[in-house]
């Protein structure tokens, strides 16, 4: 378009994108194409969405965490959508732990700052891109996230089971609207990532959605002693199921205001591990108890009966050893995937090679869940009508074999009608 300068096109994190220059504010953008064509319906709702956002373009606060997103633009034929380029680094997969806790403290503000006008004007915030949270100069900063589910995710890998975290409120039986108190669980969840270094829910199979409907949160002193009452305090309270109970943006600059670092105690490395790994027991102790208990009885009434049924047996007679196949349970059992690393016999020293291995399958499941299965070659028009039209495809489709991708290449005829505001896809033939 005329009032942008367009670089040729780069890419980063799997992604294309383009830098743009605009001619009348002198601001440098970063631009993505969309992942799926907009229709005109979705085209016009989207620029909307865009208008009502940019009534914050001159708000204090509006633009320092929270980068307002531009578009949709057309350059070479591609419909692309952006916000303002800033210098930073990615968030995740590797969160800065060599930062002061006053530097995490002040990174944060910024994006605490937009959240709070936002919420003053009315605004939802959003559940965040986390693969698009940078870490620059000024603090940390994200594009406005309700804007970018037309984009293709960026290739970097997250928290282990940071995607699955929600407000609470949205499990319910007649889940309720996103509402503020809900940005501010998501807020509270990235402060306590930054903050403390870890998620705040104790994982069950790689999902803190257990946990998390129950509100057993890891108090954040647990990974970071040194973090002050208050602010600990309120990092839990932002997570809590009831979304009254969470703290407003106001209370929140409050507090961020008055958080100072503290001294942090010598020594405290070794106690602080094995504090965390009992707290782990008794907070999955907790999360299932109900179970265990109904478990306990039943094995009770069991042994009760296999007791009374033996009673005329040889007494004292001594118990059976340990036999190869009570190991080959055990064994069997510690090699499911699934299998609880809380519960590892003999804890994650004697179990190193198997902790790698699940990393590695898991880092393998990411891979092949997010490459993209079909690649689109070049599209030839055959016929074009008012409600029908009928394409060439060149398409590569990707497939995973002998730990692999391999590739197939196939050309296919492509019908396609009108139906009412959208197109459709009627007919696929692959051409020899």
């Amino acid at each position: 378009m005329a009032e942008y300068i367009f670089t040729p096109i780069n890419y980063a994190d799997g992604i294309p994108f383009y830098y743009a220059k605009n001619v009348c504010n002198q601001r440098l953008y970063r631009l993505e194409p969309v992942a799926t064509r907009l229709r005109w319906g979705e085209a016009g709702k989207f620029r909307c969405q865009v208008a009502a956002r940019k009534v914050l373009a001159n708000e204090d606060g509006a633009n320092e965490g929270i980068l307002l997103v531009a578009g949709p633009l057309t350059h070479q034929g591609q419909t692309l959508i952006g916000w303002e380029a800033r210098p930073g680094r990615p968030l995740f997969p590797n969160l800065l732990r060599t930062l002061s806790l006053e530097e995490r403290l002040n990174a944060l503000k910024p994006l605490l700052r937009s959240y709070q006008t936002y919420h003053r004007q009315g605004l939802i915030v959003g559940c965040p891109d986390w693969r698009r949270i940078n870490w620059g100069p000024t603090g940390l900063y994200m594009p406005d996230p309700l804007l970018l589910r037309y984009l293709n995710a960026p290739k970097r890998q997250l928290t282990r089971g940071l995607a699955a975290c929600h407000p609470p409120e949205i499990y319910q039986d007649s889940p309720s609207p996103l509402s503020p108190k809900g940005d501010l669980f998501y807020f509270g969840l990235l402060a306590y990532l930054v903050l403390a270094g870890e998620l705040p829910y104790l994982l069950v199979r790689g999902w803190p959605t257990p946990a998390l409907q129950q509100g057993l949160v890891i108090p954040p002193t647990r990974w970071q002693p040194d973090l002050p009452v208050g602010l600990a305090g309120a990092l839990e309270r932002l997570l809590a199921v009831k979304p009254q109970n969470r703290p407003d943006t106001d209370e929140l600059l409050c507090i961020w205001q008055e958080a100072k670092t503290p001294q942090v105690s010598v020594g405290v490395g070794k106690k602080k591990k094995a504090a965390l790994r009992g707290f782990r027991y008794r907070l999955f102790w907790r999360l299932y108890r109900r179970q265990w208990g109904l478990a306990a009885l039943a094995f009770c009434i069991v042994f009760f009966f296999c007791a009374w049924g033996l009673g005329r047996g040889p007494i004292g007679t001594v118990p059976d050893q340990l036999r190869p196949e009570d190991l080959t349970v055990l064994l069997q059992a510690v090699a499911d995937p699934g299998f609880p690393d809380e519960q590892l016999p003999g804890g994650h020293e004697v179990w190193p090679d198997l902790l790698a291995a699940k990393e590695e399958r898991r880092a393998m499941a990411t891979t092949l869940l997010t490459h993209p299965l079909v690649e689109v070659g070049k599209v030839t028009g055959l016929q074009q009508e008012e409600d029908y039209a009928q394409f060439e495809a060149d398409l590569i489709w990707y497939h995973w074999r002998d730990h692999r991708w391999q590739t197939t290449e196939v050309r296919e005829q492509i019908k396609m009608v009108r139906s009412g505001p959208r197109w459709e896809i009627v007919e696929r033939k692959p051409i020899p």
